[in-house]
C-alpha cells in the first residue's frame, strides 16, 4: 500500500469514526426526549411527597437535558425570582431546595442587585447592600413583604456599606461625614438595619478602618463624637460595646 493509498484509508477512517460519533450523540439526544414523560412523572411525584405544603403555590418550568441530567425549575407563584431546581439522574431524584428556595439564594441576590440599582438612582452614589442571614430566618410576615418585594428600601432587613475619603482624620469630620450618610438615606426613605462605613485618610490611603453595626440612631447619639475618638485611637471603650459597634482597621 502506497503512501497516497494509506493517506485516503486514514481519512475514510476517520470520517466514520466521526459519523459514529454524532449517530450516537443523535441517538442519545433522541432517547432522552422519548423519556421526558416519564421523567415529568417521577418528578411531578417528587414534588407533591416531598413538598405537600408548597405544591399549590408553585409553578413549574419544561424540562431541561443537558449533561446527562434531567432538570426542572420550579416557582413560587407569587415571585418567579424564587425557585429551585429537582433533577434527575442516574434513576436519582435530587433538589437544590434548600439553599434556593428555603434560604431565599436566588430571591436575596436578586433583590439585593435591585437594591443597589435603586440607591444608585435616588442618591445618585454608589452603595453596596449586603443581607447577612437566609430567608428561612425572617418571621413569616417580613418574610412575605420580602417575596412580594414590598417597599423594601423601608425594611430594615439589610446592611448598607458606604466608602468615604476624609480629609482630616479626627472626631468631629469623621463623625460629621456618618451623619451626612444617615440623614440623606432616611431623607430618602432608605432605611437599612445597619450601616457600615469604611472611611480612609484622604493624606495617607493606608490608613482605613470599617465600622460596623451603626444605626440610624447614631445620628442622634449624645457620645457620638466619644464613640468615633474611641475608634479612631483604637480605645477599648465601654461605649462601643454599650452602643454594640464594632470596628476593623484595614491594611
Amino acid at each position: 500500500m502506497n503512501d497516497s493509498q494509506k493517506l485516503l484509508l486514514g481519512r475514510n477512517i476517520f470520517t466514520f469514526i466521526i459519523v459514529i460519533l454524532f449517530t450516537i450523540i443523535i441517538i442519545n439526544e433522541k432517547s432522552s426526549t422519548i423519556f421526558i414523560p416519564k421523567v415529568q412523572e417521577k418528578m411531578d411525584t417528587y414534588l407533591k411527597e416531598n413538598y405537600k405544603d408548597l405544591v399549590n403555590n408553585l409553578d413549574t418550568d419544561t424540562i431541561k437535558y443537558s449533561k446527562s441530567k434531567y432538570s426542572m425549575k420550579v416557582k413560587n407563584k407569587d415571585n418567579n425570582n424564587l425557585y429551585f431546581y429537582i433533577y434527575y439522574k442516574n434513576k436519582k431524584i435530587t433538589d437544590s431546595y434548600e439553599s434556593d428556595y428555603s434560604q431565599g439564594k436566588t430571591l436575596l441576590n436578586h433583590i439585593r442587585k435591585n437594591l443597589e440599582k435603586e440607591i444608585k438612582n435616588t442618591l445618585k452614589d454608589n452603595y453596596k447592600v449586603e443581607i447577612n442571614t437566609t430567608l428561612d430566618n425572617f418571621t413569616p410576615k417580613v418574610q412575605e413583604r420580602i417575596i412580594n418585594e414590598e417597599n423594601l428600601l423601608q425594611l430594615k432587613f439589610y446592611t448598607l456599606e458606604k466608602e468615604i475619603i476624609i480629609n482630616n482624620w479626627n472626631e468631629e469630620e469623621i463623625t460629621n461625614e456618618i451623619d451626612n450618610i444617615i440623614i440623606e438615606t432616611t431623607e430618602k426613605n432608605i432605611t437599612p438595619k445597619y450601616y457600615n462605613i469604611i472611611i480612609t485618610d484622604k493624606n495617607d490611603i493606608t490608613k482605613s478602618l470599617k465600622i460596623t453595626n451603626l444605626t440610624d440612631d447614631f445620628s442622634k447619639n449624645l457620645v457620638k463624637k466619644e464613640i468615633i475618638s474611641a475608634i479612631i485611637n483604637d480605645d477599648n471603650s465601654k461605649l462601643l460595646e454599650e452602643n454594640k459597634i464594632e470596628y476593623t482597621y484595614l491594611n
